[in-house]
């Protein structure tokens, strides 16, 4: 994957621009999840991303095959935590709240450094323990609206337990993917990734059809699908894996924070909603965890 020759600042600008884009499907998931069960979104995401992708990749997968045949076991390995990070947090917005979903999403941080350590043997910088304190401190203030009643109400359900899952499969992924001395070009990791989850995702779909039903395709589910396809899935992803190719997974994971900040915003410029005190102050947390996590030694 042609990673070496990206700075730390284009890289810092990929996380954060693919962490914007990826607060947007909880937005979209919700619009049509009345209409849509789970599963048959997440499998419509990774066969259009197919779709997408397939003729732009053919020439440049011919061309990395003779490398690829060797590491693909490995690297089908490693993707499957990409699937699984990506289909449950689809599952877990079905049957958990915002302010749930957002909490344990925080944790990824903390999870990514975890595993870096138990895998790889990689320990956090001062900085970046500081970085993400700071940044889980101003999603706590945000998600909580700076009222710590909000906090003790909280009631745990099968959705957490799904984005936990999803959190997990995320950060093993970022680990897996910034030890491999070979990963192969970036378009065709995608590729990789996007027919990966349409095999695995089939299955489960035709299971999920058979006892939840079949859906009703719309004009606005089809757009819906779309949009997850192209930007969440294509786009982001593929930010996303240059982005910790270059700059480790652990500084590249503090970015996840810009989540619920990007959220807020998206919410107040296409639902009319208000920004208050809290937000601004745990945006500011968010951005001097993110400075600590990025500069700190």
């Amino acid at each position: 994957m042609p990673h070496a020759a990206m700075g730390p600042r284009t890289a810092y600008l990929l996380a954060a621009t693919s962490m914007i884009i990826y607060s947007s499907p909880p937005v979209v998931t919700r619009a049509v999840s009345l209409g849509v069960p789970p599963l048959a979104l997440s499998l419509a995401r990774w066969v259009i991303a197919f779709v997408i992708l397939l003729p732009w990749v053919r020439g440049r997968l011919r061309e990395e095959w003779p490398k690829l045949k060797a590491q693909l076991p490995s690297i089908l390995f490693m993707v499957t935590f990409m699937i699984v990070g990506s289909t449950f947090s689809v599952v877990a917005v079905y049957y958990t709240t915002a302010t749930n979903a957002v909490l344990v999403n925080a944790a990824q941080p903390t999870t990514t450094a975890l595993l870096a350590w138990l895998i790889a043997g990689t320990r956090l910088t001062s900085g970046q323990r500081i970085g993400i304190v700071c940044a889980f401190v101003g999603i706590v203030v945000m998600v909580a609206r700076a009222d710590l009643s909000v906090l003790l109400a909280l009631e745990l359900n099968i959705g957490d337990l799904f984005m936990l899952l999803a959190v997990l499969g995320w950060s093993a992924y970022a680990v897996l993917l910034s030890r491999r001395e070979y990963a192969p070009d970036g378009v065709v990791l995608m590729l990789i990734i996007a027919a990966t989850g349409s095999v695995l995702l089939l299955p489960a779909y035709a299971i999920e059809a058979a006892f939840v039903g079949p859906f009703t395709l719309t004009a606005e589910v089809g757009a819906a699908m779309v949009y997850l396809a192209v930007f969440p899935t294509l786009l982001a992803t593929f930010g996303w894996t240059l982005a910790v190719r270059a700059i480790g997974p652990n500084r590249a994971a503090i970015f996840v924070n810009l989540i619920p900040v990007s959220g807020a915003v998206l919410a107040m410029v296409f639902l009319g909603e208000r920004l208050f005190a809290y937000h601004f102050v745990g945006a500011a947390f968010v951005a001097a965890g993110i400075y600590f996590a990025i500069r700190g030694r």
